[in-house]
């Protein structure tokens, strides 16, 4: 008898465990800073826990407030953030690193004057073999703490920067 209710304790132990794990880390605090920050948990099936954070200024460096970042994996929108006073912005997600998928962001701002911005951080085998994105796309690696610094201007300065990478003509 004393045998099987230790083995009960223990089987009931182990799906409790098993259960919290399921439950996977929790989201962190609203506010949160990255300096200094090591990502905090590692999810399943090379599943981590990704910071992306960064800054969004104008043409002149001025940091622009009310910018939409989206973060997009396999073409899916996963996540956004509005940018705050300083034009700063910071998504934390779980990406699976081995999954075959494109990672990118959008940058929208919030005044029409002003063109949006792709950083690709991710770029899948299939995207690669069909030349879904032009070479004059932005990248960052991804890694689990992501930096991004986007200048976003209006559409004669954009054109500008294109014709000057060779990539308008």
């Amino acid at each position: 008898m004393k045998k099987t209710l230790c083995l009960l304790v223990m089987v009931a132990v182990a799906g409790i465990s098993l259960s919290a794990l399921a439950a996977g880390p929790s989201d962190p605090a609203s506010g949160s800073t990255t300096a200094g920050r090591m990502p905090i948990g590692i999810g399943f099936a090379g599943t981590e826990e990704t910071t992306i954070s960064g800054l969004v200024v104008d043409e002149s460096g001025t940091p622009l407030k009310d910018v939409n970042v989206k973060l997009y994996i396999g073409g899916l929108l996963v996540a956004e953030s509005l940018t705050g006073t300083g034009g700063d912005f910071e998504i934390v997600e779980l990406i699976n690193y081995g999954d075959d998928v494109s990672v990118d962001l959008w940058f929208v701002p919030s005044t029409p004057d002003l063109v949006m911005e792709n950083v690709l951080l991710k770029e899948s085998s299939s995207a690669i073999q069909h030349g879904l994105y032009s070479r004059c796309v932005s990248r960052v690696k991804l890694d689990p703490i992501v930096d991004v610094i986007v200048r976003i201007v209006d559409l004669e300065e954009r054109n500008a920067q294109l014709e000057k990478k060779g990539c308008v003509g």
